[in-house]
């Protein structure tokens, strides 16, 4: 039975940000030599750019101009390699991180979206906005090499360990989950409603899908594909990410204009924040960190955790959306957002 939780009435912010801390403690106590901070890109539709921040020094190291209503984006494992997605005129294109170059763009499908690599970077997963399917892509021919049925208006895709990738069908109310070795549908979950993005936990147990229009986030759990908590968490939710711990998960809210904090324990919103102006894509940075895409402020702003709060404005292109890390400290593993057409 799915049950929903909510943050207490009245919750003091000072026993909020314990908490917060609290959930952090285990993640800060581990000592890490020095290594390079972490690197986001993010995709600009208005702009039609890409833009490559260094998230410590909240600067920008590159803009590189791509084609037309630019959405979805995804990195390579080794981060030289960025994809993204443009609905229309339909594109995939590939950029060359170290040469800071459009290097390719090529045709799948109807309206590509949603985007993950799979196969150490040797292959891609596309949604297909308008044609009702996941596609699976060469990455370096971009020549279509298998494609399976999913709802309607596939949008979002996350891709586990194990071989499946789970797809929000927006306009379906349900995700679709797909053996990506037969590129077969093997099942699908109800959710709320526009289910838009998602995000898995770092042990790939849960799954996170935000839904747009009910204004909550369903939590599933992989194993029994069955969903075991709708939490509300606010006004047009459209981007949600997992810290690397999974202690703590983070929802955009773009009519609220605020990022909700979540308990993962108890499936609970513990903190609210302010942040941006059209929060879109989110993602986490690191133990304690994340960037969300600011698509009304064309900035993308740092978020601190801790004191859930922000710390840093970095201005981009106009209408920034959709947003991946290329590294992190830590060996945290990337992760990628996408975005409506």
């Amino acid at each position: 039975m799915t049950r929903r939780a909510r943050r207490p009435a009245g919750w003091p912010r000072a026993a909020t940000l314990a908490l917060i801390a609290a959930l952090l403690l285990p993640a800060a106590s581990v000592q890490a030599g020095p290594q390079a901070g972490p690197v986001v890109a993010v995709v600009s539709q208005q702009a039609g750019v890409v833009t490559l921040i260094d998230a410590d020094a909240a600067a920008v190291l590159a803009e590189i101009a791509v084609p037309r209503v630019p959405a979805g984006i995804a990195a390579s494992p080794d981060g030289r390699t960025l994809y993204v997605t443009h609905p229309d005129p339909g594109l995939v294109s590939r950029i060359d991180v170290a040469g800071r170059r459009l290097e390719a763009s090529f045709r799948v499908g109807r309206e590509p979206f949603g985007i993950a690599v799979i196969e150490e970077g040797r292959a891609l997963l596309v949604t297909d906005w308008a044609g009702d399917a996941l596609i699976r892509v060469d990455a370096t021919t971009g020549r279509e090499t298998g494609r399976a049925t999913t709802g309607r208006s596939p949008a979002g895709i996350v891709v586990d360990a194990a071989g499946h990738a789970y797809v929000a069908d927006r306009e379906s109310q349900q995700v679709s989950v797909i053996d990506i070795a037969a590129m077969t549908r093997t099942a699908t979950i109800a959710t709320g409603r526009a289910p838009f993005a998602l995000a898995l936990s770092p042990d790939d147990e849960r799954l996170y899908v935000a839904n747009v229009q009910s204004g909550d986030l369903s939590v599933i759990a992989t194993a029994t594909r069955v969903e075991t908590a709708r939490v509300k968490v606010g006004l047009m939710p459209y981007g949600v990410a997992a810290m690397p711990d999974g202690r703590a998960i983070l929802v955009a809210n773009q009519q609220g204009g605020n990022v909700a904090i979540l308990d993962a324990a108890s499936n609970s919103v513990i903190a609210r924040t302010r942040l941006g102006d059209y929060p879109e894509g989110i993602v986490a940075l690191d133990s304690r960190r994340a960037a969300m895409a600011s698509w009304a402020g064309d900035a993308v702003e740092i978020l601190d955790i801790a004191g859930a709060r922000g710390t840093d404005h970095i201005a981009v292109g106009a209408g920034p959306r959709g947003l991946v890390v290329l590294s992190a400290p830590g060996g945290d593993r990337p992760g990628f957002e996408v975005v409506r057409p």
